[in-house]
């Protein structure tokens, strides 16, 4: 429980002390002061003394009133500039501490904030302190200085960790669950949780009612976005594997064969490798450089033959050379042509998709407005024509035909078979063709290899006839390269087999994982907690005499679990909508008394998670009757264990505050004449 014990607000000015202490018990606390007289800045200053004041708009001492930093009037006409300001605050769970925070200070930034072990307000005794900062990095998560991380373990709260936009985990900030039982004036009564802070992360509002609740699904939830971010890893780390054997793939003109480019469990990691081109067939790269190694010793044990002894053995070469050249080029060209084809064939492949793509928006377009144009009574939307009350067709056919053309809803389920007919056409295109390209790129290689291997062999043939064979020696020592280079890429790609093993055993546990995640991610009791919550609701609904829509109508959202209104469409389909949408001013306001009194309950029923405090600046909104504001704090007053503070002006009347609260059992704190005001000599 979170129990606000007292408040004292410091104001030092050029013509002396100013200042304002309160004090505050359990159950209903009512706060009366007419308009102007400070209400909003003693409700404003609890929220900063909490390190709250984000719930009005920003950070820091600018969100404070200007009595507390700029400048006093008291009495009426008489301005005081302020020197220096604090507030203290004295706050219970099982024990109790004194915060205090400047507002206006020369020496002290606002993000400092001292911590005094004790009641210093209602016990005037000496107590140690400790300074902590907030609103700054580490604020939340610092364990020794951090303000918030200090907070979160004094309300003994253990925050769950959420994620976050950017897709990593974070803990639930403090300032986005404080909206859920402190609702402030001007944003706070505009819409659910209206004014919660936003810190990147996904779905706040039903992380805030998971964790006051105590509902098992925070686990559940929290489970399968690890997992989904563990997922993100693993495909960005599949990625880099992946483009890692195409670049050894590509360095000896080879094609990957047995890998997908995405994330998949592989079972045989023998059908995963490297393939090359050799004399009319395909062999493994080791197989290749087995082959080269075995040519390499034959010849390595041979004295160079002289240029002379080797003529007539360039000239047969040279001959083939001149032949495999021919051959290759042939092979390039027929190649190239087919890869034209392949892309006239991609290009119609896309052209057709867009064609597809615009029929299928102009069919579900006319398809919305039929849909739409069936509610209404005229005779044009019951397809008939209110000229000659002839039917209308959805087909230019003459009437006499009897051949039924396709329907709208056909035309659109055909079209969308097309498009995913097509994607899957430009899909194999497109490996086809990049396929075809590495080919391409291979034939030219070879081409550029085979025409330097024509010039070193012509330039041989005229060299002296009794010098070694340079072309021969050099052979040799292109053959040693390649067969070390071949080594080493396999030995890579062995290491790489190694990583991608390690890294599918990771992804076939994730997927064993989510396989395991429960089909019903709400347990019994969050079932049950759930029900409690919409059973409250709807009897605070009734209480609070709202009428705006059909109270059996009304449930709550299964994403965010805050209300909603189902409604029936034309077509007798079942939607549902924010009930913000389909109450007046005066219900909606309603509706947030309601919810906030309902999570609070069902907290206390299930001891949850809830601190059993609420704070609300002017929750009488939109000329609500003072009849039903009075049946709000009857309601309230029943939390004689837990703490409500209610900050009202009861329209600035004796009479309305008499019939708003007469046979409630509250105490009254009463601001009069203003908040601030000279402080007692003592």
């Amino acid at each position: 429980m979170l129990k606000i014990r007292a408040i004292k607000l410091e104001v030092v000015t050029v013509d002396g002390e100013y200042g304002a202490e309160y004090f505050f018990d359990n159950g209903l606390n009512i706060i009366r002061g007419n308009n102007s007289t400070g209400k909003s800045s003693l409700f404003q200053a609890i929220l900063y003394g909490l390190g709250f004041e984000e719930l009005l708009g920003g950070k820091n001492e600018k969100t404070m009133q200007s009595v507390l930093k700029d400048e006093v009037e008291f009495p009426v006409g008489a301005f005081h500039k302020v020197i220096q300001s604090f507030v203290y605050l004295e706050i219970e769970n099982r024990d109790t501490v004194t915060i205090k925070r400047s507002i206006a200070s020369e020496a002290r930034k606002s993000q400092l904030v001292d911590v005094y072990f004790g009641p210093l307000l209602t016990e005037n005794k000496p107590l140690d302190s400790k300074p902590m900062y907030v609103h700054d990095k580490g604020g939340a998560s610092d364990e020794i200085y951090g303000f918030h991380s200090y907070l979160a373990s004094f309300l003994e709260w253990d925050l769950p960790e959420v994620m976050t936009t950017h897709g990593n985990f974070h803990k639930l900030y403090l300032q986005q669950i404080a909206p859920a039982f402190f609702v402030e004036q001007k944003a706070g009564w505009s819409d659910f949780f209206a004014t919660t802070p936003y810190y990147e992360m996904r779905n706040t509002r039903a992380r805030v009612v998971e964790f006051l609740l105590e509902l098992d699904v925070f686990e559940n939830q929290k489970l399968k976005q690890q997992l989904y971010t563990q997922k993100q890893v693993i495909g960005s780390r599949w990625d880099g594997l992946y483009f890692q054997f195409l670049q050894l793939a590509y360095k000896h003109g080879a094609t990957l064969k047995g890998l997908e480019p995405h994330p998949t469990i592989i079972t045989d990691f023998k059908n995963l490798f490297l393939t090359v081109p050799y004399e009319d067939q395909t062999l493994s790269l080791p197989e290749f450089n087995q082959i080269l190694m075995e040519e390499f010793n034959k010849t390595e044990k041979l004295e160079p033959h002289k240029v002379g002894e080797n003529v007539k053995k360039n000239e047969e070469e040279l001959n083939k050379l001149v032949n495999r050249l021919n051959k290759t080029s042939l092979n390039y060209e027929l190649l190239s042509s087919e890869m034209n084809f392949d892309l006239e064939k991609l290009k119609q492949y896309q052209l057709q998709l867009v064609a597809v793509n615009d029929d299928l928006k102009k069919n579900k377009g006319a398809f919305k407005v039929t849909i739409l144009g069936a509610a209404l009574p005229t005779k044009v939307a019951n397809n008939i024509c209110p000229t000659c009350q002839q039917p209308i067709k959805e087909s230019l056919l003459p009437h006499d035909i009897e051949q039924r053309p396709m329907g709208i809803e056909e035309n659109i389920s055909f079209l969308e078979a097309q498009q995913k007919m097509l994607e899957v056409y430009i899909e194999g295109q497109i490996q086809i063709i990049n396929e075809k390209q590495r080919k391409m790129e291979n034939y030219l290689n070879s081409l550029s290899d085979i025409r330097q291997t024509i010039r070193d062999h012509k330039k041989e043939l005229i060299q002296d006839e009794r010098l070694p064979s340079t072309l021969e020696i050099q052979r040799r020592l292109k053959a040693k390269n390649r067969i070390e280079s071949i080594s080493r890429t396999v030995e890579e790609f062995s290491a790489l087999i190694e990583d991608l093993k390690s890294l599918t055993q990771e992804f076939s546990q994730i997927l064993k994982k989510e396989k395991a995640l429960p089909k019903e991610f709400f347990s019994d009791t969050d079932k049950e907690k759930l029900e409690s919550l919409k059973d409250r609701f709807i009897q605070l609904l009734n209480i609070f005499k709202y009428s705006s829509s059909p109270i059996k109508k009304i449930h709550l959202s299964p994403d965010n679990y805050l209300p909603e209104v189902e409604k029936i469409t034309a077509s007798n389909a079942s939607t549902f909508q924010k009930i913000i949408f389909d109450s007046s001013a005066s219900d909606f306001i309603r509706c947030i008394w309601a919810f906030t009194l309902s999570l609070l309950d069902v907290s206390l029923m299930f001891k949850a998670n809830h601190p059993q405090l609420l704070v609300l600046d002017e929750p009488k909104q939109q000329d609500i009757s003072m009849r039903d504001f009075k049946s709000f704090l009857q309601e309230l007053s029943k939390y004689e264990t837990s703490q409500i503070l209610v900050f009202a002006s009861f329209e600035n009347l004796d009479g309305s505050f008499e019939e708003a609260t007469n046979g409630l059992n509250f105490k009254l704190k009463r601001i009069n004449p203003k908040l601030i005001k000279p402080t007692p000599v003592s």
